[in-house]
């Protein structure tokens, strides 16, 4: 960095030609930012601004006075006839005077964040209460000026003093604190105390319809809404003639505001906002092709920042007048995404993703832009990566080749496979070597004109960065690292290469950029910026810029300029390092903030020029930064907490500027500290803060003290919820941090968390009653359950007793019980004995039978042989003993009674039932009963089995039994 030195005594010259007040750009066009009706939610319309102690903005609406805190908008008031409101004013007390139609009067923000509005017009005698549209209002010492083209209505010491003219007012103006008014018969009136008193030769302003006035050293300038602009001075009214003449007579001036350094901001009906300077000299024309939301300008204020509100017919725009950046803009508003910018032949071009264009430098530059646009340049229409000078001679880098640009055409120097940048060889000239797509190639100069040589061999990576320094050339690839190249004597292939990544010291292999600043190589990583060791070869960090850069940033672009100052993009930041009469370096980072988030990730790109302008190629355009406009960055701000509520159990709200939301609470409320139930200890706290450039960047950080150990992070979160908070005194703190690191005052909102009933003082001495009587109610209890254990071990004795006797009885029962089975058991033995016995003498019988049934058809044979030597009559004898036996009772007595006693007296129960069955038929029901068959029935009966048969049948009938019955199913089931 040995240029430094070198270089000090052009920077310190150049930094003190540019000292000074703070100016209006006049190069580019200022920030914008535009609110639309749909965005503030009401009417479109909007007539005045201003801005209390606080930095509150407020708004006259169609609907009400419209608050903005940089977050929200809300109507906060309405007069009190609900017409729209025109005019505002504000006291050193932030007491708001409002001008409306048909009313007039003032509001008061009440403890609880309400507005309180009150109308004056009470006040006024009835014949005066006729008026309409309070068009200015103005603070005047200790009285409050309404103005309306029926009257004055001087407001002092709760008394108003009307001043009615000779036929109607035109105009009103407050010019350094005094007043003037236009009549139409009178024309330019000065207002002196109680009177309004014509200036001289006042009737030459009759008839001019003037919109503004200005105090200046040349004396009053006269803004007219046709006439354009007049200068009147020694009594007599002159045109002022300036740049801006046809443009405003031709679009009518509206109103007007007097700015920095003198300027003039000139709004007009139909085409936006112009600004002059005191020479008249056009210094900047912002329109809706510009960039404003719509062309009819109602009112212009500047707030604490130096910011200006453009208050719209439609809509209201905030201009960053006091910003030194500003975008490269023109009617057309045409290309957004910058690769590159160059200024070459007094021409801008830049390159961008369709294609390459141009622009009048020096026309632009000097104002004239009605005629000035961007134009295409034929023959690029894709991405173009890079233009640069290279002996003399421009170039564009684009995806199908290599270009020479001369004045607004274009010529193919070399068709290759999409080209990057190129870079002069050290010690050539003439040679220049080009990263590509796929690889490095030549070109030569040759009588003056660049002519294509060829690839370079050996090496194939894209070479998107690229350096040379007199040993070697430098190649950054994006996720591999660093290549360091040498090429053959005839630049035709490479003869070395050496690569460098993490593991030659490097904290990381991916996005890794070279950079060549003071004739040294350095190298931008994820951990701040490195060099090459030379001895051991390896990359270390560089002391000097992890001083001032830091070791912890993503260094994305590093860029030296002509003025002795080095240009950065570390991580979101952008920033100039210059050179110190100390030796040390300053670091500026503040006026570039803006530029956050803007640039195309990896294709950051500053160009710089002799003259001290600056450009930055982003996605939104091209931004142009000149160090000549000063602004101050550490302006104090504060915080504010725009709403609380309860949200539980339902929505309620505790602190609200927004209409009619809250009932108004006594003005002699100085602090609001609301108690709340232990049911509303759910709260939602929105907040914002009063800094208004590039409001959606700023970040809060809050703390709820009582609850929370500490202040939270900072974050973009406007709002705070808290749920089921304990009961306890809380205070609740909040604070801002604007894009330029500036901490803004705190808010605080105090409030109390009551206790549930049940842990009131009330409740506690409840408690302790409760515990006394439960005392009492304890020593009772143990008394009587004392008691009641003794009556019970008595009863427990008695029971004892009992329950021993009862073991008795059971154990006795339990002996009957098991005598008694015992002796069902010994029955059924006995049964089964009996039924065994009759089994037997049945099978027996049946036998008994069959034998004597064979002998008497043994017998029966016999007599039928008439030669058996046997006589007749002794068969005949033994045939009827036989009869006798077969039809004997005495077994069929004792079956009987034994079967009788098995079954349930059967033999009794069928006669009893069936009177008319035969003994036989009763025994063949017994047989039956028993479950014999035919065969088995037939030797017992004496019968044959058809007999059997024919028996059944009988019965069957005296049973009365259907054909389709079972007699034997009838029978067991009987």
């Amino acid at each position: 960095m040995t240029k430094f030195k070198i270089r000090f005594l052009v920077v310190l010259l150049f930094s003190l030609l540019h000292t000074g007040n703070a100016q209006i750009k006049k190069t580019g066009v200022p920030f914008i930012t535009n609110y639309s009706p749909k965005s503030y939610k009401a009417a479109s319309e909007n007539w005045d601004v201003l801005q209390d102690s606080k930095g509150m903005m407020f708004f006259a609406n169609h609907f009400g006075i419209l608050q903005f805190d940089g977050v929200r908008w809300n109507i906060v008031t309405q007069p009190e006839n609900k017409s729209m409101v025109r005019s505002l004013a504000i006291d050193a007390k932030d007491k708001i005077y409002v001008g409306a139609q048909g009313d007039f009067g003032y509001a008061v923000q009440l403890p609880n964040g309400q507005y309180k509005y009150t109308s004056l017009v009470k006040l006024l005698p009835t014949a005066n209460r006729n008026f309409g549209d309070v068009l200015h209002t103005v603070i005047r010492n200790k009285e409050v000026v309404f103005f309306s083209k029926e009257g004055l209505f001087v407001y002092k010491d709760n008394k108003i003093k009307v001043i009615r003219p000779a036929s109607t007012f035109d105009e009103f103006f407050e010019v350094n604190k005094a007043i003037y008014v236009s009549d139409n018969v009178k024309g330019l009136l000065k207002f002196n105390g109680n009177v309004l008193e014509p200036l001289p030769n006042s009737k030459q302003f009759i008839g001019l319809k003037i919109k503004k006035i200005f105090e200046t050293k040349n004396g009053l300038v006269v803004l007219t809404q046709k006439d354009g602009l007049f200068v009147y001075k020694n009594n007599q009214l002159k045109n002022f003639v300036t740049e801006a003449d046809y443009l405003l007579k031709q679009n009518q001036i509206s109103t007007g505001a007097l700015l920095s350094d003198g300027y003039f901001g000139i709004g007009t009906r139909q085409s936006g906002l112009v600004v002059l300077d005191s020479e008249g000299k056009l210094i900047q024309h912002i329109n809706k092709q510009m960039g404003l939301q719509h062309d009819y300008v109602t009112n212009l204020k500047t707030d604490k920042e130096g910011n200006l509100w453009v208050t719209l017919k439609e809509g209201i725009s905030l201009i960053q007048i006091s910003s030194p950046l500003s975008k490269i803009l023109d009617a057309s508003n045409s290309e957004t995404k910058i690769y590159c910018s160059q200024i070459y032949e007094n021409k801008l071009y830049i390159a961008t993703d369709n294609g390459l264009f141009w622009l009048d430098w020096n026309a632009y530059k000097n104002g004239k832009r009605e005629n000035v646009h961007f134009q295409h340049i034929s023959g690029m229409s894709e991405n173009v990566w890079n233009i640069g000078i290279f002996g003399g001679s421009l170039l564009a880098f684009e995806k199908n080749g290599i270009f020479e640009i001369k004045g607004t055409s274009t010529k193919l120097l070399a068709k290759i496979d999409g080209a990057w940048q190129g870079v002069i060889v050290p010690n050539r000239p003439d040679l220049l070597l080009v990263g590509g797509y796929t690889g490095l190639y030549l070109l030569k100069k040759i009588n003056g004109s660049w002519v294509y040589q060829n690839k370079i061999k050996g090496f194939e990576e894209s070479s998107r960065v690229m350096v040379t320094d007199n040993d070697a050339v430098w190649i950054a690839h994006g996720y591999k690292g660093i290549f360091k190249i040498k090429l053959n004597k005839n630049f035709d292939a490479v003869w070395s290469t050496e690569f460098y990544n993490r593991e030659n010291g490097f904290p990381s292999s991916l996005f890794l950029n070279t950079f060549q600043i003071d004739d040294q190589i350095l190298f931008g990583t994820t951990k701040g910026v490195y060099k090459r060791d030379k001895k051991s070869n390896k990359m270390i960090p560089d002391a000097v810029f992890a001083k001032y850069l830091g070791m912890d940033s993503h260094i994305r672009l590093l860029k030296e300029d002509n003025q002795n100052n080095i240009w950065y993009v570390s991580g979101e930041n952008t920033g100039k390092i210059s050179r110190k009469k100390t030796g040390h370096f300053d670091v500026e980072e503040l006026p570039f903030r803006k530029l956050r988030y803007l640039y195309i990730p990896g294709f950051e790109n500053i160009q710089t020029t002799a003259t001290g302008d600056v450009f930055f190629g982003t996605q939104e355009g091209l931004i142009h930064y000149n160090n000549t406009k000063g602004k101050s960055y550490q302006t104090k701000y504060k915080s504010i907490i725009a709403e609380v509520k309860c949200i539980s159990p339902k929505d309620s709200l505790l602190f609200s500027s927004r209409y009619d939301v809250l009932p108004t609470n006594s003005e002699g409320d100085d602090t609001l500290f609301p108690v709340l139930a232990y049911s509303n200890n759910a709260l939602h706290f929105s907040f914002a803060s009063l800094y208004y450039d590039e409001a959606d960047a700023t970040k809060y950080e809050y703390w709820l003290e009582g609850f929370e150990p500490k202040w939270s992070d900072w974050s973009l979160q406007t709002e705070k919820e808290y749920t089921n908070l304990p009961e306890n005194s809380y205070v609740f703190h909040v604070r801002a941090k604007n894009i330029y690191d500036v901490v803004s005052e705190e808010a605080v909102f105090r409030f109390e968390i009551s206790p549930p009933w049940y842990r009131t003082s009330w409740a506690y001495l409840l408690y302790i009653l409760l515990f006394c009587g439960l005392l009492y109610a304890i020593v009772r209890y143990q008394k009587n359950l004392a008691e009641r254990e003794k009556a019970q071990l008595i009863l427990n004795q008695e029971k004892e007793l009992l329950r021993n006797r009862a073991e008795l009885n059971e154990q006795k029962l339990a002996l009957e019980q098991q005598n008694t089975v015992i002796m069902r058991e010994n029955l059924e033995a006995t049964i089964t004995l009996k039924n065994v016995k009759v089994a037997s003498n049945t099978v027996n019988l049946i036998h008994l039978n069959e034998i004597l049934l064979s002998i008497k058809e043994l017998i029966s044979e016999i007599k039928k042989e008439k030669e058996a030597a046997i006589s007749f009559s002794l068969l005949t004898k033994i045939n009827r003993i036989i009869d006798h036996e077969l039809q004997g009772d005495q077994h069929w007595n004792e079956f009987e009674e034994i079967f009788n006693q098995l079954h349930d007296n059967f033999m009794q129960r069928l006669k009893n039932s069936f009177p008319e069955l035969t003994p036989r038929d009763m025994r063949l029901c017994a047989y039956l009963r028993m479950n014999f068959n035919t065969k088995e029935i037939a030797p017992l009966l004496g019968i044959s089995v058809r007999g059997v048969e024919d028996t059944r049948y009988r019965i069957r009938k005296k049973l009365q039994l259907s054909s389709d019955a079972n007699i034997t199913e009838f029978i067991l089931n009987f």
